[in-house]
């Protein structure tokens, strides 16, 4: 579905304007990721806002997001896929129960499943110099750190537990899930496109 708004906009802001343009596969690229961004936020505002945890769903989300940036993962190859699945996991999260004594054994789960399995790339996607990885991971070693310590401040559990959800995805039956559920999603869009 993105895709396809992606190849409208991409083909006409190249017919607007061929010579000063990147190129046409990379606009489809940009306007599918924003579109995917923007159909995903707003799901997650509107359901947090009608769940009365607006802030909550947002902590998760942008912790999410932020150490998915950093620490890579595998990916689903269908953008609707992908922003319906990141959806419903961060809507299974932020029902976790949370005490001080679960807040610090989530720490502990995260950093253990950093220090080993980050940062992750499919075979397809750019690798970063080892040099620049080791400073992507201290970064979000240091945001986890953060997280920790605006919990035990303020009471804002979001960001521990987007934390986790990304630090979850990166093991290897996160890893072999999301394989999984790509293999899924591309079954079901071969037969959706077949249909349309």
């Amino acid at each position: 579905m993105f895709e396809r708004w992606a190849l409208v906009f991409a083909d006409f802001i190249k017919k607007a304007n061929p010579d000063e343009t990147e190129p046409h596969d990379v606009l489809v690229f940009g306007f599918t990721i924003l579109f995917n961004l923007l159909f995903t936020f707003t799901l997650i505002i509107m359901s947090g806002w009608l769940l009365d945890i607006p802030f909550l769903t947002l902590q998760v989300a942008f912790s999410f997001m932020l150490l998915r940036i950093l620490t890579g993962g595998a990916h689903l190859e269908h953008s609707l896929a992908c922003s319906l699945t990141s959806f419903s996991l961060l809507f299974v999260f932020v029902w976790l129960p949370v005490s001080n004594i679960l807040i610090t054994i989530y720490i502990t789960i995260i950093l253990i499943n950093l220090l080993c399995f980050a940062p992750y790339y499919e075979t397809h996607q750019v690798k970063h110099s080892a040099k620049w990885e080791r400073k992507k991971k201290l970064v979000a070693l240091l945001w986890v750190l953060i997280s920790l310590v605006i919990y035990f401040l303020y009471d804002q559990t979001g960001l521990v537990i987007g934390a986790l959800l990304q630090a979850l995805l990166l093991t290897p039956a996160g890893i072999k899930l999301t394989h999984k559920l790509n293999t899924f999603s591309s079954k079901g869009g071969e037969i959706h496109e077949k249909n349309s």
